[in-house]
């Protein structure tokens, strides 16, 4: 394996542009060509969103490719996951060649360096997602300064399964996400994370509204109340992946409302993962009986930028966090005593 001063100087790392379709016309590789000017058309949106972020949100990815000897042997893809785009989602590389001199460890962490210190991403917090069995990987990442924030199980519909139409019954209802629901779910995904988690995060319920789509919704019961909600990935792997947010008290009406909803979904959607995390006993038993099976199991790791403030003064923005809840508070004017001295004691 190539070490950093080892690595060979005709490897180039850069955000995708213009000149970079030209190359894969050159080497007849049409496969990527529709797939790279998609990209390049959300990276000339995201340089546009990155320079107007006080008047629109920040929603499109940015490409990094990775070019040996003018050809393209790898790209990682860099999603903002909330409107103020303080914090990134970045891909696993997506290989489209095989490197002359470099091993794919040495693409990841090059790639890494360039999304994290060079490009002009201004994120407070970055995510990357890595399968539990990839200690490569795994390795590397954390070298970045990546730490693990929790184990996801990724639940597909067992192949044998048979769709069966089937209503509500109980009186549970399935209502799309809307303005009001998000709100509620938002503050379901706040309740279950810790301080830290939640600084990078750094989200709003506009963020999980505005990411909703067809499938996505929340589970009420008969007195209106929301059991639990299917909502799109915070770091998605697969193109549907839905996250159940549940409270943090169990609620046994689950064990009915979310077999009946998971098992409703048409038969044209078999590519769609479920998202439960390792820790959630309850959760997980329930979709291991309801003909669900375990495809993959990842680690989702989190990694916070320190701010420079006030010259050489370094500040987290977990500790910033903690300052806008306490808030700047100003010394309170000593009281008066009730106690009295005899001067004559």
């Amino acid at each position: 394996m190539l070490t950093d001063e080892a690595l060979p100087s005709d490897l180039i790392i850069e955000p995708l542009m213009l000149k970079h379709l030209s190359m894969l016309r050159l080497n007849n590789n049409p496969k990527y060509l529709g797939i790279f000017q998609i990209l390049l058309c959300k990276k000339w949106f995201s340089s546009l969103e990155s320079n107007l972020t006080n008047i629109i949100p920040t929603r499109n990815s940015t490409c990094f490719v990775a070019i040996e000897r003018n050809n393209i042997i790898a790209y990682l893809l860099a999603t903002p996951i909330n409107r103020r785009g303080s914090c990134w989602s970045i891909t696993e590389p997506f290989f489209i060649g095989e490197s002359i001199s470099y091993s794919r460890y040495n693409l990841l962490q090059n790639l890494l360096r360039k999304v994290l210190h060079e490009s002009n991403i201004n994120a407070h917090s970055f995510l990357i997602s890595i399968n539990t069995s990839d200690n490569q990987n795994l390795s590397i990442v954390r070298q970045s300064g990546f730490q693990p924030l929790r184990i996801i199980k990724y639940w597909k519909k067992k192949e044998d399964f048979k769709y069966l139409k089937s209503d509500y019954k109980n009186n549970f209802i399935w209502e799309k996400l809307n303005e009001e629901n998000s709100q509620l779910i938002w503050r379901f995904e706040q309740a279950r994370e810790s301080i830290n988690v939640r600084s990078i995060f750094d989200r709003q319920w506009l963020d999980i509204y505005e990411k909703r789509n067809m499938l996505s919704g929340v589970i009420k019961c008969q007195e209106n109340n929301i059991l639990a909600g299917l909502i799109p990935s915070i770091c998605p792997q697969y193109n549907y992946s839905l996250e159940i947010i549940r409270g943090l008290a169990w609620d046994e009406r689950l064990s009915q409302s979310l077999p009946q909803r998971i098992n409703n979904i048409k038969p044209g959607n078999n590519k769609l993962y479920i998202e439960t995390t390792s820790e959630d006993n309850k959760l997980n038993e329930i979709l291991s009986n309801s003909n669900w099976e375990i495809n993959e199991e990842r680690v989702l790791l989190g990694r916070s930028i320190w701010k420079r403030q006030n010259g050489n003064k370094f500040k987290s923005i977990e500790t910033e966090l903690l300052n806008n809840l306490v808030g700047n508070l100003q010394q309170q004017p000593e009281l008066p005593s009730t106690f009295h001295i005899d001067k004559n004691i």
